[in-house]
């Protein structure tokens, strides 16, 4: 076979320039391999995926040491990416859930999930605190493809390929501007419109998930803090301080403020709406505009947040959200996991695929490139891991739209999510701790053997799952709620059937009512504490015995028995202190309430302008809403 001579002849093509394939390219040109990225726009530009979470961070953590990338480590805090680089990503300091009721002025139910903190701000940065963040991901993206190419890639922007081929010594692309390429692995990072998916069939149709979802969403300004609305139960932190997600028989909006910290220089807020498709299917009548404009006609309590917002980009308005393909690896190509399927926004998981797909994909390629072995099957651990990734995302979410039909059924779903996010965490956090006490770079390659098992479990204690385990029993909770979607169940009767299979299975360790218990009474709190030295996550997630024997040898671990009493006093010191201080802050909270009851009392009985503007500055300088 003859090839057109190439203009251009490099290792590796990665077509799109967004997280995963900006990510991608700085990691193969650290390890050593010629990389040029191509992306049909430029930077910068909009784009989804702007809320990130404990397991998303902490997995790109790994990628960053693994690889050789410290730059990354910029974008793993808040306070990274103001330093390094724009004030323009807000904070996430929590996971807020409301529930609403048509026609109510105010929730219906509230829960909160704080997030720990792994890094401490820096004093000079000044609170907020937080761990996690919303990535303004026009800022974020032009900031890792610029770190792409500084590090040695070649880019490509503004560059449509027309043709893809691939052969037995690699592949050739043909580009709008008369380029010719030839590569010896293509990595597909592009998205929905995946270059390789389409020139190769490999879509599915219909895509292979339970979910049916669609959504419309914009940035937006001018819109109010929800606890600035709503009378209702006050949050330990603000709502605004957090990925904010408004729940209501039929789907779920998101708020995802930019500018929620003294400092930013962004006031955007990003704002979506999705619904069950199934049965609120897209009107082709009726415009993006309109359609928003009847959704907060119903939900007044949600309308108040929005009373003075308005959209500063057109909206996009999706029919159904979720595709999948058949395969995201063959002989000479990968497509990383947004690529290769997508499920929906709900609990920002969208980001944890692409790092964790990242992290064995990586691997692979520079394995591939050693040992010249660029076939299918040696990609295959990369395929089961997606596979798997989509499969899990698809199940949570699947059973959430179904539980959007009632908070009791919500709130039981979502003992699942808590748990199934602990978990997952709990697997990444081990070898990062572990490398953090040895500085041995293999302790995070201890999922090699088995990528695909890195997934999830099911409650606290519980150790990895095989994923396949894991997944087989969300698929038995899943067909309890198709039951309910068909009509063969009612409301109560699939609380009492999820409850009771949840609760048989004594391996996955889920203590429901405690769970439930604790949503029900307050906010879900993680504590954050420091470790030994380590700056990460600490009794949320891993015990005492984990953080005496994580990262140290047998002989070791033999050694005395004193040290390992001293460690389990202190944790449950830290366990007091943090106890304690969530305490202090219900009793301020508690406190506020009664004196700005007072105050307000003391007004109506019209008391002198004077003491009226004391009101007024202890109600200013002593919210608890500004403290938190």
């Amino acid at each position: 076979m003859t090839h057109k001579p190439p203009t251009f002849e490099t290792d590796v093509v990665i077509l799109g320039s967004g997280l995963a394939g900006s990510i991608t390219a700085l990691c193969l040109v650290r390890q050593g391999l010629r990389v040029l990225i191509i992306d049909q726009g430029t930077h910068p530009r909009f784009a989804l995926g702007e809320s990130t979470t404990t397991p998303s961070s902490l997995w790109l953590k790994v990628i960053a040491e693994r690889y050789d990338a410290p730059e990354l480590h910029n974008i793993t805090s808040a306070e990274g990416i103001r330093r390094h680089v724009a004030p323009t990503s807000g904070v996430k300091s929590n996971f807020g859930f409301l529930y609403h009721e048509k026609g109510s002025e105010t929730m219906a139910r509230a829960w909160q999930a704080a997030i720990p903190q792994a890094e401490f701000s820096e004093a000079d940065l000044g609170p907020p605190q937080s761990s996690e963040m919303h990535y303004f991901r026009q800022d974020i993206d032009a900031y890792l493809w610029s770190t792409a190419l500084g590090a040695g890639a070649v880019g490509r922007a503004g560059c449509r390929v027309t043709e893809v081929s691939f052969h037995d010594e690699g592949a050739t692309l043909e580009t709008a501007a008369g380029e010719t390429i030839h590569c010896k692995f293509v990595i597909d990072a592009s998205g929905y419109r995946s270059v390789v998916a389409s020139s190769l069939s490999l879509r599915d149709d219909p895509p292979k998930m339970r979910t049916n979802s669609r959504a419309m969403f914009t940035h937006m300004v001018g819109v109010t803090p929800y606890e600035n609305v709503d009378d209702g139960p006050k949050p330990l932190a603000p709502w605004s301080q957090g990925t904010l997600h408004h729940f209501f028989d039929g789907g779920w909006m998101w708020v995802i403020p930019f500018g929620n910290f003294k400092g930013s220089q962004n006031k955007l807020c990003s704002v979506g709406l999705s619904f069950d498709n199934k049965r609120f299917p897209r009107d082709p009548q009726v415009s993006a505009e309109d359609a928003w404009s009847r959704f907060l006609d119903e939900y007044p309590s949600i309308r108040r947040q929005f009373a003075n917002a308005v959209p500063v980009r057109p909206w996009i308005n999706t029919d159904r959200l979720q595709y999948s393909s058949s395969r995201c690896v063959g002989d000479r190509f990968w497509l990383t996991s947004h690529a290769a399927g997508a499920v929906d926004a709900l609990y920002s998981m969208g980001n944890i695929n692409i790092f964790q797909s990242i992290a064995t994909g990586v691997r692979l390629v520079v394995e591939a490139f050693r040992n010249d072995t660029f076939t299918e099957q040696h990609f295959q651990p990369v395929q089961r891991l997606t596979d798997n990734l989509l499969r899990f995302h698809d199940r949570i979410v699947y059973g959430s739209y179904m539980g959007f039909r009632s908070p009791a059924l919500l709130e039981l779903w979502f003992t699942l999510w808590g748990l199934t996010d602990s978990a997952r965490v709990r697997e990444v956090l081990k070898p990062i701790v572990r490398y953090a006490r040895t500085d041995r770079l293999e302790e995070l390659c201890s999922f090699d053997e088995r990528p695909e098992d890195v997934l999830t479990g099911f409650g606290q204690s519980t150790g990895i799952l095989p994923a396949e385990e894991a997944l087989d029993r969300l698929d038995e909770f899943c067909d309890i709620m198709h039951e309910l979607e068909e009509g063969r169940a009612s409301i109560d009767e699939t609380v009492t059937k999820l409850r009771a299979a949840m609760e048989e299975d004594d391996r996955f360790d889920m203590r429901v009512d405690a769970i439930v218990t604790g949503l029900g009474q307050g906010p879900w709190l993680f504590e954050p504490l420091r470790r030994h030295g380590v700056k990460a996550y600490s009794t949320a997630f891993l015990t005492p015995d984990e953080v005496l024997t994580l990262g140290v040898s047998n002989a070791e671990t033999a050694e005395p028995r004193d040290h390992a009493k001293e460690i389990w006093n202190k944790w449950q010191e830290e366990r007091k202190v943090f106890q304690k201080q969530a305490d202090d802050l219900r009793q301020d909270r508690d406190n506020w309430r009664e004196r700005a009851t007072d105050a307000e009392a003391r007004m109506t009985r019209s008391l002198s302008g004077r003491v009226k503007r004391r009101l007024r500055n202890l109600g200013r300088h002593e919210s608890p809403d500004a403290e938190v």
